[in-house]
């Protein structure tokens, strides 16, 4: 029923698409693999680094001495070994608060007595951020979260990823999400994953997510992150016509090609 369900889906958006926007070409075996197994590894990334950072605010919002800090203008994610270190910035920007989290949970927490420069990772880190939060693009929520990571080419420094926030639990805001190439502290490309500002909806009884997606010819990190966040598989359909997915965690398979 599901497969059926997703490629009504499928054949309903496909004749919507405007005549000027070719849908993705089909990709080689081995093309298709490498892009999956780039959006499984970046999608579980991006989680991470998100939860680390939703974790550790959460942590320093306990300390009264923080949340009476006006200086906090955001942060910036770094790798260390098998923690994430969170790095709480001030509008220099500086350094003000620093948490370590470990497998999820909030480690060491550093109030720092005067700011302190950033390290050159932190400082292109947040500069990457601050281009791309300034950058034209539709806005889905009011607030996003962003994520930022190292590039992997030649043609981007940072790699950043903003994320529509909610304060709703049962749903899964996937509109809106946007992916910014930095290069020299400037947005040198950008692409948003979703055409509008679609909301998946969710709850105890929903057991799995569904979504038409023909601005590529598989699913993508963006994919990967929601389903994490959700808890919950999402069912992709893509072009062409019969082609369905299920993002399950940090796992895509196919289900059904015709």
């Amino acid at each position: 029923m599901i497969r059926l369900i997703l490629t009504a889906i499928l054949v309903v958006a496909c004749t919507s698409v405007h005549a000027d926007e070719a849908l993705p070409a089909a990709l080689s075996p081995a093309d298709e693999a490498a892009k999956i197994a780039s959006a499984q590894t970046v999608g579980s990334t991006i989680y991470l680094h998100d939860q680390a950072a939703s974790v550790a605010t959460d942590a320093v919002l306990a300390v009264p001495e923080f949340r009476r800090d006006k200086r906090v203008r955001g942060w910036v994610t770094e790798q260390q070994g098998a923690d994430i270190v969170v790095t709480f910035l001030d509008s220099t920007p500086a350094a003000i608060y620093r948490v370590a989290v470990t497998n999820g949970k909030a480690g060491s927490f550093k109030a720092l007595e005067a700011p302190v420069a950033l390290t050159a990772y932190e400082a292109g880190a947040a500069q990457a951020r601050a281009a791309a939060t300034t950058a034209q693009f539709e806005r889905c929520a009011k607030k996003y979260n962003s994520v930022v990571l190292p590039g992997k080419s030649p043609e981007e420094d940072w790699v950043v990823y903003l994320l529509p926030a909610t304060t709703k639990n049962n749903v899964v805001p996937i509109g809106g999400t946007y992916r910014f190439s930095v290069k020299d502290a400037r947005v040198v490309s950008q692409r948003a994953f979703t055409r509008t500002c679609i909301v998946l909806e969710t709850g105890q009884k929903v057991e799995a997510l569904m979504i038409t997606h023909l601005l590529d010819p598989v699913p993508t990190e963006a994919h990967v992150f929601w389903s994490l966040w959700a808890r919950k598989p999402i069912y992709v359909a893509t072009a062409p016509a019969g082609t369905i997915w299920t993002v399950q965690g940090d796992q895509i398979r196919l289900v059904e090609r015709k």
